[in-house]
């Protein structure tokens, strides 16, 4: 999993020469979070995969082709990866506190987005507020942020 991110990583660097590979480190592991929230219920929704294409491409500074290449890396990585601690240790490194509650947010709105809340879901955002030390007030104020009117 790791050789694969790396060489899409130094693929983007060489052609982009923009953001550092730890950002590219960051944008992955938040696809792959969003990924893995969106497959924790068995089921991929087209809305739930809208979504994280819609907010990669707000987040990042990067083509279609690339957002598509680097979701796709996501859903692989999460896919491979044995927990979650890969990805959140990025986030314990480098987000701060708000930057970690704005990502649960958006976590909510994955598991939102297609229209029904999966107790799998709650269940794997809930294990990943944890692992980033977000407290449980802060998640479930994300969450309420997060939930349609």
């Amino acid at each position: 999993m790791l050789k694969k991110l790396s060489q899409w990583f130094t693929d983007e660097a060489l052609t982009n020469a923009e953001p550092s590979s730890d950002e590219h480190a960051l944008e992955l592991a938040t696809a792959a979070l969003m990924m893995e929230v969106a497959r924790s219920d068995q089921e991929k929704s087209a809305e739930e995969l809208a979504l994280i294409f819609d907010m990669m491409r707000s987040r990042m500074h990067l083509s279609e082709k690339e957002i598509k290449d680097l979701v796709t890396l996501a859903e692989q990585s999460a896919e491979e990866a044995h927990d979650l601690f890969t990805f959140t240790s990025l986030m314990n490194e480098n987000f701060n506190y708000a930057q970690k509650k704005k990502l649960l947010i958006d976590l909510w709105r994955v598991a939102y987005a297609d229209a029904s809340l999966d107790s799998h879901e709650s269940h794997i955002i809930r294990r990943i507020a944890g692992l980033m030390h977000v407290s449980n007030n802060d998640m479930l104020h994300a969450r309420a942020q997060a939930r349609p009117r």
